[in-house]
């Protein structure tokens, strides 16, 4: 079949990680919008490591790293595109190489804030290698840190990204202003050619995520993560909920995730009347978060860095409005079409400011859940993403 006559186009989306049955796959990224192309009738299937071979449960295909990096291997597909998550790494440049070499089109997933070098935020790129190593417990990450920061100056240390980024023709990136921060980035590294080849695209969430009218919405704040990472930074988030508890006491807060025995030790420190009013529900189901967000009025992210909060688009979709740290380069997009309110930075107390902002536009009836939850839907809503996909290839 000539490529010209496939309508819409035949698509493999890949990603060089080890294949695992459920929801990490299937239920995000890649594999989720790879389903929604399906549902617009689109051949589209799924490639990742594994043993060499095809699935039919599933739109699946895994191979070995090596065969990743050979171009006669995806030439034998008969695709037209390849959309690749290869977070712009060299070590996986082989792959994009191998894909171009076959002739087949390559759009690069970037999945990233923008804050891939210092050239673009110094103080901010060193605070997320600081942070990356402290968690991964790496023996002196501040130094650490300023090492890597120093180096990730020197232009010729991202040669290895540049050569893999050459191989794509289109770079997708998950926010606005992650797309900018990309672009200076390709700027400070003379390459102002590759800049008009940006894109944006959300991530996606699932179908189930939905509005309920008959679910009345109640005056609780909601968190979602994993509350043992240093990302997620668990103890602003307690530190946050007392101070606006403490002021608001109709309003109550809910705190979801695993980790919940850190989350109990912390508040053990607050104040009796904060403690009666946090629910603490620990690790859930992924199918069971749909009844939560639709109850709650707030989203609130606390934390260090997201490349995309999938969380807080969840809740979105749920007629949830969102909070959290403007700094994070998905949140003021989260947050816009009246769906919420940033804050300047992560302190607490101007935190509080966007959560109490966020309780006062509630309750004099600036936010519709029924609103925010249908403009949310139809632009991360895994068959809109994957719309999204094809007009920019069009």
């Amino acid at each position: 079949m000539n490529n010209d006559t496939r309508k819409p186009g035949r698509w493999l989306w890949a990603i060089p990680l080890t294949y695992v049955d459920g929801s990490a796959f299937w239920g995000r990224d890649l594999g989720l919008v790879c389903l929604g192309l399906g549902t617009l009738g689109v051949d589209a299937r799924f490639v990742a490591l594994g043993q060499p071979g095809e699935r039919k449960d599933v739109p699946l295909i895994t191979c070995t790293l090596e065969l990743m990096q050979q171009a006669a291997w995806w030439k034998q597909w008969n695709v037209d595109r390849v959309v690749l998550n290869s977070w712009g790494a060299p070590r996986y440049e082989p792959i994009a190489r191998a894909i171009k070499n076959a002739g087949i089109k390559l759009i690069l997933m970037l999945d990233t804030e923008g804050l891939v070098s210092p050239h673009v935020w110094p103080w901010r790129f060193l605070q997320q290698k600081y942070f990356i190593d402290k968690e991964s417990g790496k023996f002196f990450p501040s130094a650490r840190a300023l090492l890597k920061t120093l180096a990730a100056g020197v232009r010729k240390h991202h040669a290895g990204t540049i050569r893999h980024l050459e191989h794509a023709d289109l770079f997708v990136l998950p926010s606005p202003l992650a797309l900018q921060r990309y672009s200076r980035y390709l700027l400070a590294m003379n390459r102002a050619d590759l800049v008009g080849r940006l894109q944006f695209v959300p991530y996606a969430v699932v179908k189930e995520m939905t509005y309920d009218p008959r679910i009345p919405k109640k005056p609780v704040i909601i968190a979602v993560g994993r509350w043992q990472s240093l990302q997620k930074n668990a103890p602003l988030l307690l530190k946050v909920l007392e101070r606006v508890l403490s002021e608001q006491p109709h309003y109550s807060a809910r705190i979801i995730g695993s980790g919940a025995e850190i989350v109990q030790k912390l508040v053990q420190q607050m104040n009796s009347d904060c403690k009666s009013r946090l629910d603490i529900v620990g690790r859930v189901d992924h199918a069971k978060l749909p009844a939560f967000y639709r109850e709650s009025q707030i989203f609130l992210c606390t934390s260090r860095y997201e490349s995309f909060l999938i969380a807080a688009g969840e809740a979105l979709c749920c007629g949830c409005s969102v909070v959290g740290d403007a700094r994070i380069a998905s949140l003021p997009y989260l947050a816009g079409l009246g769906s919420g309110t940033v804050s300047c930075d992560s302190s607490v107390v101007n935190l509080r400011d966007a959560v109490t902002a966020e309780i006062n536009a509630w309750q004099s009836g600036e936010r519709d859940p029924a609103q925010i939850s249908q403009m949310w839907q139809v632009r991360l809503h895994a068959d809109h993403v994957a719309e999204a996909f094809l007009k920019l290839v069009e």
